[in-house]
């Protein structure tokens, strides 16, 4: 008996370990060479929990929105074959976008490869292994039941490494039901060192401290922080806040890393880049040619970059203003983002937290006097900057158009939305909208896929989030183009009675490219019928209502706020309002510029 309770199965094994690593739900699609691990899924509070989801694409979406809102990983599965070959647009997604998914496929029995056997994805069949190695950063088919806990193991440690990346592990169905000697092979956490590095290069953030030290003594005021998603990953918050605050610096981010540091914060200059916000582009630039009569007497004369690989939106389409005359700082873990995309004067290796808990020791401190020392000049500088509107069209805000205009239903959202609010924003017009208009308040509040960046993504994206988060609100940001897409996962929050509520930006147009279709066939390619997303809703078993006046969006939110399970608000929006990217919208005449 001793030794029977030693041995489980494979599947539960793997089961035990996500779940021993903090993960505790499993998103996936049935079918029958996975029927071993269906049956090792449980209810109870310690056991791994399965989400089913109307599709794979679907599960893997939704592993990808857990992992981003969680802070751990996500796990998907499904059968080789069509299953996996579903996958590979979202494991497509993550992979850009680093964002860290397990997928565990499954498999025909070995001895059925290459015979001619029913969805035969196998090495002598369709190879999964090889379909999938294309989206992720290992696929490999597990051979025997023994090599499980070291695979199992080397794909956790490759998927949360320097680099987030999805992993994929296949396993024969037959592997599934043998046993793994527990005591041989205990059930295993990584550690966290493992999981969140703080390595820094003390040679570098010697030089950063110098630059800093410099740029007070030269009399330098002017100085910004621009924050990628490398702070998010870092936990980094805390440390930049307080940092921001000791030396009165102001502080922008990246649309990925939207709240990292709060935008309701005195400092926050809100986003840069596509969407951004005019302050965080005054501030920035040097004499923007659309900011030309509003720039303040002095443009940014340092920058520090945190965590940013400095891509094309991050960088404002790799604009030349972004040049500060004593340099750009960038710190970064992976020593390849440094000036991969955009030029820098000083690369620092390290981690974000790292480094700023470094630039707060005691002995910095006193060594950063100078810099402290600018602070009225530098209060002064971000006073001159705030006092011009902090967002672009601001009377977008109020408009009582009816279609309703896009920032308006924004508006309304935010006034009754709880500070704690989870945003999912999906691709599309509504994305430039939501990224610019609505301000979130802490890490992890504000998701998007930001680099692959597909259509639909947020909807089951959203409900994983959903899974990760069940005491803050998720509100997922789309528009109907999405809803065509991957909408019918509206019927997953319903099956497990999630509350995701579902703001669909509805203008019957596919809105980015409906803006710039200059054709009337062009215009007509581009529009949409009007459907009743509230009525496809409650025909998979949530709630929703249409909303056509500005005037009934309070009503709405309230209600959707207080739902017991999804709830779609249809609101009917005007496609013809121009986006809020006015200086990003000056390089559209590029003709290779493109934006889905």
């Amino acid at each position: 008996m001793q030794n029977e309770q030693q041995k489980i199965p494979v599947a539960k094994y793997v089961l035990n370990t996500i779940r021993a690593n903090g993960v505790d739900h499993v998103f996936m699609v049935p079918g029958g060479v996975i029927d071993p691990f269906l049956n090792q899924f449980g209810t109870g509070k310690e056991d791994v929990k399965a989400i089913v989801a109307a599709s794979e694409a679907g599960a893997a979406y939704m592993a990808d929105g857990y992992a981003r809102a969680s802070g751990q990983f996500g796990v998907c599965m499904g059968i080789g074959g069509p299953g996996t070959a579903n996958m590979i647009g979202p494991l497509a997604a993550a992979c850009t976008d680093e964002s860290p998914v397990l997928v565990l496929a499954g498999e025909v029995p070995t001895e059925w490869s290459g015979r001619g056997g029913f969805q035969d994805a196998s090495e002598a069949g369709l190879n999964d292994v090889r379909m999938l190695s294309s989206v992720t950063e290992m696929a490999m088919k597990v051979p025997e039941a023994p090599m499980v806990p070291h695979l199992l193991d080397r794909a956790l440690r490759t998927m949360l490494g320097q680099e987030f990346k999805p992993v994929s592990l296949s396993f024969p169905k037959q592997i599934q039901t043998q046993d793994i000697d527990t005591q041989a092979h205990p059930v295993a956490a990584l550690q966290e060192a493992t999981r969140t590095p703080r390595a820094l290069d003390l040679a570098g953030a010697e030089i950063l401290c110098q630059g800093l030290i410099q740029a007070g003594q030269a009399g330098m005021a002017n100085i910004t922080i621009l924050v990628g998603s490398g702070a998010v990953r870092s936990e980094a918050t805390q440390a930049l806040i307080q940092f921001a605050e000791r030396y009165q610096i102001p502080v922008a981010t990246t649309l990925k890393a939207k709240g990292v540091f709060p935008e309701n914060h005195p400092l926050s200059l809100g986003v840069f880049g596509y969407s951004g916000t005019r302050h965080s582009t005054l501030a920035l630039l040097h004499q923007h040619a659309s900011e030309a009569s509003a720039q303040p007497a002095e443009g940014n004369q340092l920058l520090l970059v945190l965590g940013s690989s400095m891509n094309q939106r991050d960088t404002m389409r790799w604009d030349q203003g972004l040049q500060p005359e004593a340099g750009i700082y960038q710190v970064d873990l992976d020593i390849s983002m440094f000036g991969k995309n955009f030029p820098v004067d000083v690369p620092v290796q390290g981690d974000v937290s790292a480094v700023l808990s470094w630039l707060l020791a005691k002995e910095q401190e006193t060594r950063l006097l100078p810099l402290r020392e600018m602070n009225h000049q530098r209060q002064q500088w971000l006073t001159s900057i705030v006092s011009q509107p902090r967002f672009y069209e601001p009377e977008y805000l109020t408009s009582e158009a009816s279609p309703m205009n896009p920032a308006r239903v924004i508006a309304e959202l935010q006034k009754v939305a709880p500070e704690d609010t989870v945003i999912i924003g999906d691709s599309g017009a509504h994305r430039a909208f939501a990224g610019h208009y609505w301000q979130s308040h802490g890490p992890r509040q504000y998701l998007t896929a930001t680099a692959l960046a597909p259509m639909g993504w947020a909807i089951p994206a959203g409900v994983g989030a959903k899974v990760a988060n069940p005491d803050h609100p998720c509100v997922v940001i789309t528009g109907d183009g999405c809803m065509l897409m991957n909408g019918i996962e509206i019927q997953t929050a319903a099956r497990h009675q999630l509350p995701l509520i579902v703001l669909v930006i509805n203008n019957s147009a596919l809105g980015n490219v409906f803006l710039r279709a200059e054709t009337a066939n062009a215009k007509e390619l581009t529009s949409l019928s009007t459907h009743d997303w509230a009525a496809f809703s409650r025909s998979l078993g949530g709630e929703g209502i249409v909303v056509e006046h500005p005037g009934e969006l309070a009503n709405a939110f309230e209600q959707a706020f207080a739902a017991q399970g999804p709830f779609v608000i249809d609101a009917r929006c005007d496609p013809n309002i121009p986006t809020p990217v006015n200086p990003w919208r000056q390089e559209l005449d590029h003709p290779d510029w493109a934006e889905t």
